[in-house]
C-alpha cells in the first residue's frame, strides 16, 4: 500500500512538472532536460537561434564566444590556443558571395564560380521542443512546437 501512494505521488509530482506551449522561454531554456531545436543563423560557425538577439539592424550572440586558433605541433598534433571572447553578429538583411560549383553532363568535370547569395533572417521562428528522456542513447520524446521571437539585445 505504501509503495502504492508512493507511486501516486510521483506520478502526480511528474505530472505538475509538464511543461506546455504556454510555458515561458526562461523555464524551457533553463530545464536540462528539455531539448530546443530552433534552426541556426551563420556568423562564421552556425549560432542556434536560442543564442541570438537583434542589436539594431544585426543579429547578435547574447553572450561572448569564445575565439580560438588551431596551431600544429610537429606533423600530427594540433592545439587550441584561446584568444580570448567576443560578440559575433551579422546583417538581418544579408549579402554574400558563395563558391558554387556545377557537374557538367557526363560528371567528369565541373565548374566552379562565386555566385551572390542575399536574404533575410527571420525574426520569429518555429521551435520544435522536446523532452529527453534519455541522455545515454539520445531518446526523447516531441512535446509541442513554439514560436520564438529574438529579443532585443540589452
Amino acid at each position: 500500500m505504501k509503495k502504492f501512494v508512493a507511486m501516486i505521488a510521483l506520478l502526480a509530482g511528474s505530472t505538475a512538472m509538464a511543461h506546455t506551449a504556454d510555458t515561458s522561454w526562461e523555464v524551457l531554456e533553463n530545464d536540462p532536460t528539455i531539448k530546443i531545436e530552433a534552426g541556426t543563423v551563420f556568423m562564421g560557425s552556425a549560432i542556434d537561434y536560442t543564442f541570438v538577439c537583434v542589436d539594431g539592424a544585426n543579429l547578435r550572440t547574447k553572450k561572448p564566444v569564445a575565439q580560438y586558433d588551431v596551431i600544429t605541433i610537429g606533423k600530427n598534433q594540433r592545439k587550441e590556443i584561446y584568444k580570448g571572447a567576443k560578440y559575433l553578429s551579422t546583417p538581418i538583411n544579408y549579402t554574400r558571395t558563395a563558391w558554387e560549383c556545377d557537374w557538367n553532363v557526363n560528371g567528369k568535370h565541373r565548374t566552379c564560380a562565386d555566385k551572390v547569395v542575399s536574404g533575410s533572417y527571420a525574426l520569429t521562428v518555429t521551435a520544435k521542443v522536446s523532452k529527453v528522456l534519455n541522455t545515454k542513447n539520445g531518446y526523447e520524446k516531441f512535446l509541442f512546437n513554439k514560436q520564438l521571437s529574438v529579443p532585443n539585445c540589452r
